[in-house]
């Protein structure tokens, strides 16, 4: 039931998925409940609302952005791996790197990227360390076409070591999910933005759970 559940739901949505794909997303969501009896990973216990709040809500992106192969992505605060790594399961060419300073939600990761043959390749990896250290070291400096965040920090607060990642051409998607704040950060954000040569370069929102989006390009160094 859950399984032709989350065929149709994508389906529903624009994203269709492959057999592979389908038993890839009912793995993740099936061990990211039996994890969860363990360590806090989500909120969000029904499968349902797995496949609407975070699989597809980290998908809604791909509507007004496009992912291409080799493209190197950093997921900052991944969690348990949305938006990352599901972006990686639909768009698989991508390069991703997670970045979630927890330990056990670190060890969630590696062990779900196991479980969905990701290790095979070198194009994966998970840093279990704060961003802001992450951001400093000279291998992940200037280095992705896109970063990610998904959490509730501000754009003024994460700036400082979300901008450092880009290469001189990247951007940054910071996903929100209240429209009518998202002017009032990005005013705030201003003068931090300017000083890292960052600019807004859109705001976009997504017929999915009416997610926003706040793209930033660093155009400068």
């Amino acid at each position: 039931m859950h399984k032709n559940l989350i065929v149709k739901t994508f389906k529903q949505h624009g994203f269709p998925l492959t057999a592979h794909q389908t038993a890839q997303f009912e793995l993740y969501r099936d061990e990211l409940l039996r994890w969860n009896e363990r360590i806090n990973l989500t909120a969000i216990t029904d499968k349902v609302e797995i496949t609407h709040k975070h699989f597809l809500d980290s998908l809604g992106v791909l509507e007004h952005i496009a992912l291409e192969s080799g493209d190197t992505v950093i997921d900052i605060g991944t969690g348990a791996g949305f938006p990352g790594l599901v972006l990686k399961i639909y768009v698989p060419d991508i390069r991703l790197t997670l970045v979630e300073a927890s330990k056990k939600k670190g060890s969630f990761l590696r062990f779900l990227i196991a479980k969905l043959n990701l290790h095979q390749k070198v194009d994966v990896e998970v840093l279990t360390e704060r961003a802001e250290v992450c951001a400093q070291v000279p291998k992940h400096t200037g280095a992705y076409d896109w970063a990610f965040t998904r959490y509730v920090a501000t754009l003024r607060d994460s700036a400082a070591y979300c901008i450092p990642f880009l290469k001189p051409t990247g951007k940054w998607v910071a996903y929100k999910s209240r429209k009518e704040i998202i002017d009032t950060e990005i005013s705030e954000s201003a003068m931090s933005l300017n000083a890292l040569g960052g600019d807004v370069e859109t705001v976009f929102t997504t017929r999915i759970l009416n997610r926003s989006y706040v793209v930033i390009r660093r155009g400068r160094t």
